[in-house]
């Protein structure tokens, strides 16, 4: 018989008779602390109403917030598959160039929606308080600077209004009562990713797609072939994680083909390169003999040569490889890579002039074409280059910092014991390969700035650190006291 009911028993009236608290007393001092925070909140969100938007408006947000914070708790799997599933087929609706616009477009409005939801659970569970409190200090600081450099509109505050839904939607999924298992956010991604996948392969067969420097590139239902290609990679290594360490299904394996085929249809240089060093970093990752981690490396190489391969592939390589910056100085780009050169380089004094803080948050994306800097309007291509230029050498340092955490904690969970069991089987690794893609797609190009990317990492990320390790680990234990 088990010792645990009886132990539990015994315990209860001494915990009484040493003064403990009721459960009633818990739940009214729980209740009280969740209604100061409502109140902090409703405060602030009344504040930056009259200060941000000088209108009455600021009442709708307000009664969404009340709402979601008094329902009950939402189906979190349905909610997100179907919110990142309209997000995702509907990326190409919005233009190219929407940061330098103020209205809220309809991605705008799937971010505020995925922020409304994640208070509900956040207040009820608290779950990620911390980190998210912290998060929302970063976010917050640098989006008043940009506010103070460029005035209060829209237009400042919606790279920070971004940046917090994908923050908000890690919080939901860590506070989802393990709804959002491993195995469900990788299916999530897989069901999301399916239509954008066979469009692109469609629009390689038929030569449709989107124009890019005179190239006709599959995009998908992205706004552009290198957002289309780190979805891609990611799906790719996530159906790869699926068939080699949950199931072996054959479905996963067809899924992984069909999404590795259409990154390869988007002649994403840098887009391709990233899922090389996710497929490779992840197979360097997995325990076990060299034949365990070979299923991975495989598959990078026949990436490799389906790419160089087809004929615009190869003219990639080569017009790639002669790039020449003074080309671009003079107003025709020889390359991407040589318009890219010639963006940072005008760049660097822009940061001469804020070195330590920056100039805010969004304002390198939001900055509009001039006649002498054409290439003004254009995103930098470089995250971290970006990041100096909007936070400063202090703002870059603390998110290469968090970064870094970030990675220590995946390392620190790949380890655990109970990391192997079923479901969450180098689930870490998983995670792990994903962050060191998207840190490598942030050299030259977009990955941060991309909301798909961004929600996709997140989810993947957040369900691996919310996997209950520590009970597995403990089942042992807890079986043989109960013989």
């Amino acid at each position: 018989m088990s010792v645990w009911p009886a132990y539990t028993g015994r315990l209860a009236p001494r915990r009484r008779e040493l003064g403990g608290s009721s459960s009633s007393e818990r739940s009214s001092g729980r209740l009280s602390r969740r209604g100061l925070w409502l109140g902090c909140l409703i405060g602030v969100l009344v504040a930056e109403g009259f200060a941000v938007a000088h209108s009455y408006l600021w009442a709708i947000p307000l009664a969404g917030i009340l709402f979601v914070v008094i329902a009950t708790d939402l189906p979190v799997v349905p909610f997100l598959g179907v919110t990142l599933f309209v997000r995702v087929v509907t990326d190409d609706l919005g233009n190219a160039n929407s940061h330098h616009s103020g209205s809220l477009n309809f991605s705008g409005m799937i971010a505020v929606l995925i922020m409304l939801v994640t208070i509900g659970p956040l207040i009820r569970r608290q779950r990620g308080a911390r980190p998210t409190l912290l998060a929302l200090l970063w976010l917050g600081a640098w989006t008043a600077i940009a506010v103070h450099t460029d005035g209060a509109s829209a237009e400042t505050i919606r790279e920070g209004v971004r940046e917090m839904s994908v923050v908000a939607l890690a919080v939901l999924v860590c506070n989802a009562r393990r709804t959002v298992s491993v195995p469900t956010a990788t299916r999530i991604v897989q069901f999301i990713g399916v239509v954008p996948a066979v469009l692109a392969l469609y629009q390689l067969a038929t030569h449709k797609g989107l124009e890019v420097a005179g190239e006709i590139r599959s995009n998908g239902t992205f706004v552009h072939p290198n957002s289309a290609a780190i979805f891609f990679a990611m799906a790719t290594i996530v159906s790869l994680w699926r068939y080699l360490d949950n199931g072996r299904r054959r479905s996963d394996a067809l899924l992984m083909t069909l999404f590795a085929a259409a990154a390869v249809a988007t002649f994403s240089i840098d887009g391709l390169l990233s899922m090389l060093v996710m497929l490779m970093a992840f197979g360097a990752l997995r325990p076990g003999s060299p034949r365990a981690k070979l299923g991975a490396f495989m598959v990078a190489g026949l990436v490799i040569l389906a790419f160089l391969a087809t004929p615009l592939g190869a003219e990639r390589i080569a017009k790639e490889s002669a790039s020449n910056v003074t080309t671009a100085e003079h107003g025709e780009a020889s390359s991407s890579f040589a318009w890219r050169l010639y963006k940072w380089e005008t760049l660097l004094p822009e940061w001469e002039r804020h070195p330590l803080f920056g100039r805010g948050l969004g304002t390198t994306v939001t900055s509009e074409a001039t006649v002498s800097n054409r290439l003004s309007g254009f995103e930098p291509h470089n995250e971290y280059l970006r990041y100096l230029v909007e936070t400063g050498v202090v703002g870059l340092a603390i998110l290469l910092w968090g970064a870094g955490l970030l990675i220590r904690v995946l390392v620190r969970r790949r380890r655990m014991p109970g990391s192997r069991d079923a479901g969450t089987l180098n689930a870490a690794s998983l995670a792990i390969a994903i962050v060191i893609g998207c840190l490598f797609n942030a050299i030259a190009d977009n990955a941060l700035t991309t909301s798909t990317t961004d929600y996709t990492a997140a989810l993947i990320v957040a369900a691996v650190l919310s996997a209950p390790v520590i009970e597995a680990r403990r089942k042992p234990q807890l079986a043989i006291a109960a013989t």
